[in-house]
């Protein structure tokens, strides 16, 4: 397993909240994508951090870890409620200890959150880790 598997996992998982997550309004890494008019979108961004031996011995899996950031976009004066209700279906999906095809979440938090010039912007950061054999 490595970083790029890791993230296509967590990216299907992320594809299950079809109440929010839709084709159209998600801005995949390196992917061209067009802002909706309304209703917000999510950015995407995956943040690996160094694998380790996680345990004793030649034989001992590595760990891979990193954070998988979610932030919700929604637009500017537009309250708190969608982006927080988006944040709790996030959070729910990803909550500790979930474990999608053997990457296992650590925690989920939001923040730092604040406006941009057009929209408002809530991190969510879905801390995860795999170990795999050596």
């Amino acid at each position: 397993m490595t970083n790029s598997i890791i993230e296509g996992i967590l990216e299907t998982a992320l594809k299950t909240l079809t109440t929010f997550i839709r084709t159209d309004n998600v801005a995949w890494p390196n992917k061209t994508f067009i802002k909706p008019a309304a209703n917000g979108w999510y950015e995407i961004d995956h943040i690996p951090g160094e694998p380790y031996q996680a345990a004793l011995g030649e034989d001992a899996p590595n760990r891979w870890v990193g954070i998988y950031q979610v932030t919700i976009c929604v637009p500017i004066n537009s309250g708190k409620a969608a982006a927080n209700a988006r944040y709790e279906a996030i959070a729910g999906l990803f909550s500790r200890g979930s474990i999608f095809s053997g990457v296992e979440i650590e925690r989920v938090y939001s923040g730092p959150e604040g406006p941009e010039e057009d929209h408002y912007r809530l991190p969510v950061r879905i801390v995860y880790r795999a170990d795999i054999e050596n």
